[in-house]
Formats: structure tokens, C-alpha cells, sequence
């Protein structure tokens, strides 16, 4: 990622980053195993601000800063580039979540959601972001 020409001269915490994404993890598994399935509207809002708009303005990137802080992790800076791209595809999932959930499409809810959740899940425990490695090939097309 580092020879990539990014989008911002940014750099964040991929602690942070992987928060963030056990946050995402936790409410998608509530709006897939409860009856909540508005809480996708809230997933969708926080990865729509984290995308594109100000990162600063996110609920999940506020409580990911006060558990950073009270765990005193110490900070691993990375491009901010990819990460912002990783938001912008988890609001398109959303959007296909929120879709799906307003069809009745059973089925796709199951299958995008699970694909969304396991994304989410590599970030968060594996340190892998999935939308960080596409990021290089989309920038080449």
C-alpha cells in the first residue's frame, strides 16, 4: 500500500481502524440474528461519514478512541487512503443490506451480510483488510 499514490496525505491509527471494524462486526451480527434490522442505518451513516466526509464526525471512531485510549495501545500510523476506500465499500454493502432488508430478500441479507461481517472480522482480529488490498488494482484501472 505505502507505493501507492494515495487519495490524501493522511496517515490514522489502524488501531483505530481495526475498532472500528469490531464495532461494524458486533451490529451487523445484531442486524443479522435480531430483529433490529434498522441498526444497519446506523452502520450505514458511520461508514457514509468515515467515507466520505470528516472521519472526526464518526460515533464509531469516537468510541474507538476512548477504548484506544483506556486499552493505551500504542499507535500503528498507515495510509489513510486505503482505510477510506474500506469505508466506502462498507457503505455500499450497507446499501446492499438495506436494499435486500427492504425487499425481503432473505437470502441476500444472509449471504451479503456474512460476507460483509467476515470482511470486518479479518480487520478486526487479523490485522487483514480486504478493501486495502483491491485498493492498488482500483487505482490502476
Amino acid at each position: 500500500m505505502n507505493a501507492m499514490c494515495p487519495i490524501s496525505l493522511q496517515k490514522i491509527d489502524e488501531n483505530l481502524a481495526r475498532i472500528n471494524a469490531a464495532q461494524a462486526v458486533f451490529l451487523l451480527l445484531l442486524f443479522l440474528f435480531s430483529p433490529w434490522k434498522w441498526i444497519i442505518l446506523i452502520v450505514a451513516a458511520d461508514f457514509c461519514i468515515r467515507g466520505f466526509w470528516q472521519p472526526k464526525y464518526s460515533l464509531f471512531v469516537m468510541i474507538s478512541k476512548k477504548i484506544n485510549s483506556l486499552m493505551q495501545l500504542k499507535p500503528v500510523f498507515v495510509d489513510a487512503a486505503p482505510k477510506i476506500f474500506a469505508a466506502r465499500i462498507g457503505f455500499f454493502f450497507c446499501f446492499l443490506l438495506t436494499a435486500a432488508w427492504i425487499l425481503d430478500q432473505h437470502a441476500a441479507i444472509w449471504i451479503i451480510g456474512l460476507m460483509f461481517a467476515a470482511c470486518a472480522l479479518m480487520e478486526a482480529a487479523f490485522r487483514f483488510c480486504v478493501a486495502c488490498r483491491i485498493y492498488p488494482i482500483v487505482c490502476k484501472i
